[in-house]
């Protein structure tokens, strides 16, 4: 269990968080209608900086989204006392697409700056950490996955403080691709609602810093507990039953933090699916009668920045004894029984539960409260490794034996696949990465996990470069104005977890699945990361390494199963 130190909201509705929260409190909104935005043909309705707030905030030297990260996380960490230069501190970024839209302008000789890893390390250095940056690519759960990561290491004592920044930007690289998905919604989102249209998106840097709790704490936030899964059902639709989301609740909901829960922070993405299926996962939880709230009417859906930036709008309003309204909602459109805020109400419980989902079948849920609650140290099982594979352009090794194959380069995952695990799957719609990806994890699951639980497999996938192949393709979509057709199957795959999503199905895995970009490969990165996440949830079978492709000759995939004994 971590406390809550210091945050920030860097947003269109303000710089600081008492100035967002205002904003909230009034019923403002950050969305405009916007013709031709970003260049994207057509009318959207965009949570977007004005000009001057961006000539304000950029930084020579920094793209706009470095220097609206380091403007949030300046502006939180002036609340406290942090000691860049220890080796007990860690900067976490959530983040689901960063600043790719900068990747057109970048010259293929300098294309190693563009992962997102980078621009973490480039805010990491600014600010003075001597450790590494860590960031957190899991769609749109990635600023709640990356609380949980934090509160994980701290636990683990790894660290004694994590700053964790969430954010996005909007740019025509994510505009053109959710127009494509026809998710977009023309006005103002209305989340929850009869009449809602779609997603608004916005953008966002929000931090909050977590430090250990001592007994000498009280009346601070506190990160009680969290979950993540995967609906292993599709890589984009969530599953209709809400099962992901409920099962991420049930995991760490006690009867005794139900009793004390003030409200449920929903992801509200005012999509027909997704609110649907959140309302089925609140019923089916047994949260129905417990005030639903959500403020994408207020930001738009800021991916990376949502899961940061909406508990700690929570945490302000549970503060001052209130439950903050839905803006927008009318009249209930989902079947599941739910309790939607239509007015602000009074409370005196400070505890809630936030519940997030995201493309590739992630989904993941996070208590926070101010009363302390105990909880067990997490201990690390004993597991022994009972599987490996390694895959190169040039060879495939399976347990420390080669398969022989007559194909290198790219034919020669392609020839893995037909070998062994062609299943018609999406497999020939998949970038280059995520197809190395899928066959690599093919085999380790092929004949492995036995009788093992779908609920106690998890999945951690580490890369430098992830999704840069289908990222260039995307972009060459809808380069022309004049021919724009940007392709939402090329789409999906610029969110490098996606394909986590598809192992998922293949595998039937239902445990925590994340990606991980870090700057460069650093095993012993990746083996804190794996060991604090296991050692808190505990699963059966564990599967994790590296998997990198930057070319379609220059490409490694290097994974173990680790079974618990």
């Amino acid at each position: 269990m971590t406390k809550i130190v210091a945050t920030n909201i860097t947003s269109p509705l303000g710089l600081t968080t008492k100035e967002n929260y205002a904003a909230v409190i009034r019923g403002e909104t950050s969305l405009k209608s916007i013709e031709k935005c970003l260049g994207v043909p057509g009318r959207s309705c965009v949570g977007i900086f004005t000009d001057e707030q961006r000539r304000a905030l950029k930084l020579d030297g920094y793209s706009w989204y470095e220097s609206l990260v380091l403007h949030s996380v300046k502006e939180a960490l002036s609340h406290t006392v942090v000691d860049y230069t220890s080796p007990r501190t860690v900067f976490i970024l959530g983040t689901s697409t960063a600043g790719i839209d900068e990747l057109g302008d970048i010259p293929e000789k300098d294309r190693d700056f563009l992962p997102p890893g980078i621009a973490a390390k480039k805010v990491a250095d600014h600010l003075g950490f001597v450790t590494a940056p860590i960031t957190v690519s899991n769609a749109c759960i990635s600023g709640g996955t990356a609380q949980l990561l934090a509160d994980r290491l701290i636990s683990s004592d790894y660290y004694d403080v994590a700053v964790v920044c969430g954010a996005d930007v909007l740019s025509a690289f994510v505009l053109a691709g959710f127009s494509a998905f026809k998710a977009m919604s023309p006005i103002e989102c209305k989340p929850f609602d009869i009449d809602r249209m779609g997603l608004n998106i916005g953008e966002c840097a929000a931090t909050v810093v977590l430090t250990k709790t001592n007994d000498n704490d009280k009346d601070e936030w506190c990160i009680i507990d969290g979950c993540l899964n995967n609906d292993a059902y599709h890589v984009s639709a969530p599953i209709p039953s809400g099962d992901g989301v409920c099962r991420t609740i049930l995991k760490i909901l006690t009867p005794e933090l139900k009793d004390s829960l003030a409200c449920v922070t929903a992801h509200g993405t005012a999509t027909m699916f997704n609110d649907q299926m959140e309302s089925k996962a609140i019923e089916n939880a047994g949260l129905g009668d417990i005030y639903t709230t959500a403020y994408k009417s207020h930001f738009g859906h800021t991916f990376g920045a949502s899961g940061v930036v909406e508990p700690i709008i929570t945490m302000c309003s549970l503060d001052e004894g209130k439950i903050l309204p839905v803006r927008g909602f009318d009249e209930i459109g989902v079947s599941g029984r739910m309790k939607v805020c239509t007015s602000t109400e009074s409370t005196d419980k400070c505890t809630f539960i936030k519940i997030q989902s995201g493309f590739g079948g992630c989904n993941g849920a996070i208590i926070y409260s101010k009363n302390r609650v105990s909880k067990k140290s997490p201990i690390l099982p004993d597991y022994h490794t009972i599987n490996e594979v390694r895959i190169t352009p040039k060879e495939v090794v399976h347990n420390h034996q080669s398969l022989s194959f007559e194909t290198s380069g790219a034919s020669l995952i392609t020839d893995i696949y037909k070998t062994f695990l062609s299943d018609g799957s999406r497999f020939y719609k998949m970038d280059l990465y995520s197809r190395l990806a899928y066959v690599a994890t093919g085999l380790l699951c092929k004949d492995s996990i036995g009788d093992c639980s779908p609920e106690d497999i998890a999945l951690f996938v580490f890369t430098q470069n992830g999704s840069i192949l289908a990222d260039r393709k995307h972009l060459s979509t809808f380069s022309n104005p004049e021919e724009y057709y940007p392709s939402p199957a090329i789409m999906i795959n610029t969110l490098p977890n996606v394909v986590l999503g598809e192992i998922a199905v293949r595998n039937n895995i239902k445990g925590e699945t994340t990606l991980v970009i870090l700057p460069y490969r650093d095993d012993s990165t990746i083996d804190m990361v794996v060991k604090a996440s296991v050692s808190d949830t505990q699963p059966c079978i564990v599967i994790y390494g590296w998997v990198d492709c930057d070319a379609e000759e220059s490409f490694v995939a290097d994974l173990k199963m680790l079974r618990i004994k």
